[in-house]
């Protein structure tokens, strides 16, 4: 099992996993963490709407058994 890296400024989710490489293969787990910035140039209401419609997707798609655990990322 990969350690899950420190950041001083990020907070990590806790309930999320990383998408892992296996013999070439993508791992998906139920709760991949999936990294965002907000307001990446098309400003952060547009991002927050666009999560919920994303996380929706998800919860239609597989019934509840997987989410997205979203990692916001800065840059700059």
């Amino acid at each position: 099992m990969p350690t899950t890296p420190t950041f001083a400024s990020l907070a990590v989710p806790t309930s999320g996993e990383a998408i892992t490489l296996v013999d070439g293969a993508l791992r998906v787990p139920d709760q991949p963490i999936i990294p965002f910035i907000e307001g990446d140039g098309i400003g952060p209401d547009i991002w927050r709407a666009a999560q919920h419609v994303f996380d929706g997707a998800v919860t239609r798609a597989y019934g509840g058994a997987r989410q997205i655990a979203w990692l916001e990322v800065f840059a700059g």
